[in-house]
């Protein structure tokens, strides 16, 4: 994990992750085996390709494959078509690109050529997936001078259902966290307004499987497929609600933008252009809250609200979905409070803490 540590090894005893390229870290492999349990569930549950950007073993973003506005498109740097994977992948680091620089991906399909080069374009670490394209695995082989770490991994591979880990030299083994998503989990709405679009169910499941798998304590905000703001490793739930509703702020802030200004520097770096974007935008916008006027937001959290203030900062926000597990002795108040704001509660009765 640090340089100074002069050993490590992977033991995969049913060779479900192959190494095709690359010296991976330990991170690498963490980032690799959380990563890909996340896209290929959002790929299950969902029916449709997925993709995440992920950053010291938690998800920067995520998103399914749909296809991009010209906004978009300016906004996460494409300037080529897109097959379906790739817009997935292009959705979920274009969800914080700063805080994706240097990710680990995870793709839930065969890697094919036009994912490849949008991924040679960006920087990162490395990449697992189910199978790649030969002509996508020379793309990527020769990424980062030839030492861009690919993972092959085995979809079917099912691990057993007691996992184990030691922590200093003591081991702890726990029964996996194999939670199901299905429709029944966002059954419990206990606020005035009581139906879900498919498009709002498709999101709040989407949530609930970045949540899986985001570091606790951790709120997601998820619009229209894709992930825009993840709050996490938080002691405090409203710091973490602060962070993913600011996060996603940014993200649509800078969906406003008027991006004429990147044709004065067309010759820039990926990179750099991330940066003059993002002080574009702080020059424009500052800090104010545009969220609200995007419909359909959706904000989860993996464990219960112990105040309301959580959803009078999301109400700022302009969420309208709200799902999470109940248990806190101010549960009346906060069912209150997002009434009074016509905020759809739903109770998943899931704890979802993930370390």
């Amino acid at each position: 994990m640090n340089p100074y540590q002069d050993y490590a090894e992977v033991v995969d005893n049913a060779n479900a992750l192959k190494l095709l390229n690359g010296n991976p870290s330990v991170i690498n492999v963490l980032d690799a085996l959380n990563s890909w349990q996340l896209v290929k569930e959002v790929s299950t549950t969902l029916g449709i390709a997925s993709a995440t950007s992920f950053k010291h073993v938690t998800p920067s973003g995520v998103a399914v494959a749909k296809e991009l506005n010209e906004n978009e498109k300016q906004a996460y740097l494409i300037k080529r078509p897109l097959s379906v994977l790739a817009s997935a992948y292009a959705g979920a680091r274009g969800t914080d690109r700063l805080a994706s620089f240097g990710d680990f991906i995870a793709l839930s399909e065969c890697v094919d050529e036009s994912t490849a080069l949008l991924i040679k374009s960006e920087v990162s670490d490395g990449v697992v997936a189910p199978d790649y394209t030969p002509e996508a695995l020379e793309i990527l082989k020769a990424k980062k001078k030839g030492g861009y770490v690919i993972f092959q991994i085995d979809p079917d591979y099912v691990p057993a259902e007691i996992e184990s880990r030691e922590v200093f030299g003591i081991t702890i083994r726990q029964k996996r966290n194999n939670l199901q998503v299905t429709d029944d989990l966002f059954a419990n709405i206990v606020t005035q307004p009581k139906t879900l679009s498919p498009q709002i169910l498709a999101d709040l499941k989407l949530g609930i499987l970045t949540l899986k798998y985001t570091q606790s304590n951790s709120i997601c905000v998820v619009n229209n497929g894709q992930v825009i703001g993840v709050g996490s490793g938080q002691q405090s739930r409203i710091l973490c609600s602060n962070l993913a509703l600011t996060k996603a702020n940014i993200w649509y802030q800078k969906s406003r933008l008027n991006y004429d200004f990147l044709k004065e520097h067309a010759d820039m770096k990926r990179t750099e252009l991330d940066q003059l974007i993002e002080l574009k935008r702080e020059k424009t916008f500052g800090n104010k809250i545009m969220l609200n006027e995007l419909p359909g937001t959706c904000l989860l959290s993996d464990g219960f609200f112990p105040q309301k203030d959580n959803i009078e900062l999301a109400h700022q926000y302009g969420v309208k979905y709200i799902a999470s597990p109940m248990g806190s002795i101010r549960d009346k108040e906060i069912i209150e409070t997002a009434d009074k704001y016509g905020i759809t509660f739903i109770n998943t009765g899931v704890r979802l803490f993930h370390h």
